[in-house]
């Protein structure tokens, strides 16, 4: 199995500071899952459509990332209703 590295940007470090502890422990926790591939398909971890970008699924909060080479980068933790909204912005 092929180890990854990891990278929480600084606007998802924000994100997660605003987040309740309990939910805030889970995603970091899955945050792991990124580190070996390959990673579980869905509905844990899907590509979105259209995008270069990834989601991780943790209870009603979705993690972007994108891969980069052997890194994965978290760009954003939003709540699952915020997501469409979100990704027009992109």
């Amino acid at each position: 199995m092929a180890q990854r590295l990891v990278e929480i940007a600084p606007r998802a470090l924000r994100d997660l500071r605003k987040l309740p502890s309990a939910a805030r422990k889970q995603i970091l926790e899955d945050f792991s899952i990124l580190e070996t591939t390959p990673w579980p398909g869905p509905p844990k971890i899907k590509k979105l459509r259209g995008y270069e970008f990834y989601r991780l699924r943790t209870g009603t909060y979705r993690s972007i990332f994108e891969e980069r080479g052997q890194t994965v980068i978290i760009l954003r933790v939003i709540d699952r209703k915020d997501l469409e909204r979100l990704l027009r912005g992109l």
